[in-house]
């Protein structure tokens, strides 16, 4: 079915539902102490809110890491990146989420190797097999442009979750593209720290702590530099947004507003994906594939 969405096809589909998740024990301690010091609780959140959780492995496309066409490893600062690449041709370069990891892009491999393009998968600082213990999303982006200027330009990126801030973030900072995909993109960085608030089940005051050492860090216009409304209103690129309306980590009411301010891109809803299998769904990929065959 379609219909119009500020001159976006949109497209509705059906699936599974999704899979739920419990609080950890850590979280649990957090609400205790966030009641009991808001200060010291928002500063301890403030210093893991940049220590990532590493991707869980092995996952179902872990073995593509050992059937690489090209390897190559990246010097950002002082860590290593680790790029991995697949076929030839235009590059389609993957932009993973936050707690993620380059190969959660591993259903698109063979299918976009199939159609003549250059897959070029990386984990960021602190993900995957990438060194750090530690990153945020502006660096995330800077290394996003590196492997981007490394392999020659992109002529398509995929994002998924807050990896669609650091990729519009460097496609803002000057990274060309021809076309953007955004995977259950957050409508911006506050909306995802007020969300972690509620998860977390934070106080008011411990939650602000956490906030105004953000801004002491990246400064106050970092909201609106990691804001994805602000973002795509100055995107150029033709693209797809997908949403599936079970998502659980973030909003469809969010990634509905980036939608709605930008108008060169698609709209594809789907329904039982949840926030991790859109990264696997055939009919997301077959849209994409239709999408980057329109140039």
């Amino acid at each position: 079915m379609t219909a119009q969405l500020n001159s976006q096809p949109e497209i509705v589909t059906t699936s599974r539902a999704p899979v739920t998740m419990g609080f950890s024990a850590t979280r649990l301690a957090l609400q205790a102490y966030s009641r009991l010091s808001p200060r010291k609780a928002g500063r301890l959140v403030n210093r893991m809110a940049f220590r990532p959780s590493r991707l869980s492995l092995p996952i179902r496309y872990e073995h593509w890491l050992d059937n690489t066409d090209s390897y190559t490893q990246l010097q950002h600062g002082a860590r290593t990146i680790p790029v991995y690449s697949w076929g030839e041709g235009p590059v389609i370069l993957g932009v993973h989420g936050w707690g993620g990891a380059g190969i959660q892009f591993g259903a698109w491999i063979e299918p976009l190797v199939d159609a003549g393009y250059r897959v070029v998968l990386f984990d960021a600082p602190a993900h995957g097999r990438a060194q750090g213990e530690s990153t945020d999303l502006f660096e995330m982006a800077e290394v996003a442009a590196h492997v981007s200027a490394s392999v020659g330009g992109a002529r398509g990126v995929l994002a998924h979750s807050l990896g669609c801030i650091a990729a519009a973030r460097a496609i803002t900072d000057g990274v060309q593209t021809d076309y953007l995909v955004m995977l259950a993109p957050p409508v911006s960085l506050r909306a995802v720290m007020a969300n972690l608030g509620r998860q977390l089940a934070l106080s008011p005051d411990a939650l602000a702590v956490h906030l105004e050492l953000m801004e002491e860090r990246f400064g106050p216009a970092i909201w609106e530099q990691l804001n994805l409304e602000t973002l795509c209103r100055g995107l150029n690129q033709r693209g797809l947004i997908a949403i599936d309306d079970t998502d659980t980590s973030i909003s469809p009411e969010e990634s509905q507003r980036v939608a709605e301010t930008w108008v060169k891109a698609a709209l594809l809803r789907t329904s039982g994906l949840g926030h991790h299998r859109i990264l696997s769904s055939p009919m997301v990929l077959e849209t994409v594939l239709n999408g980057l065959g329109r140039d």
